[in-house]
């Protein structure tokens, strides 16, 4: 009784941390590249060819340290 009890809460124990682990690899972060953020703030589009061709697959540009897609400011919102 006590070796199945073990082996029963080792299981369960194992199923949460797998788990856990495949959720939190679902979640990607959001983060738009430093040379894009000061475009916009200027109120402009950032002109690097990079970003450009990024923006076109509604991505972030990694090469500049973006990652993710892009987010529409509406859909921050929510």
């Amino acid at each position: 009784m006590k070796k199945s009890s073990k082996s029963l809460f080792a299981l369960i124990a194992f199923s949460l941390a797998t788990a856990g682990y495949v959720f939190a690899a679902d979640k990607v972060e959001n983060k738009v590249a430093g040379c894009c953020a000061k475009a916009a703030g200027e109120g402009k589009v950032c002109a690097h060819a990079c970003c450009v061709e990024a923006a076109k697959a509604g991505d972030n540009c990694t090469k500049c340290k973006g990652s993710g897609k892009i987010v529409k400011k509406s859909e921050a919102k929510k």
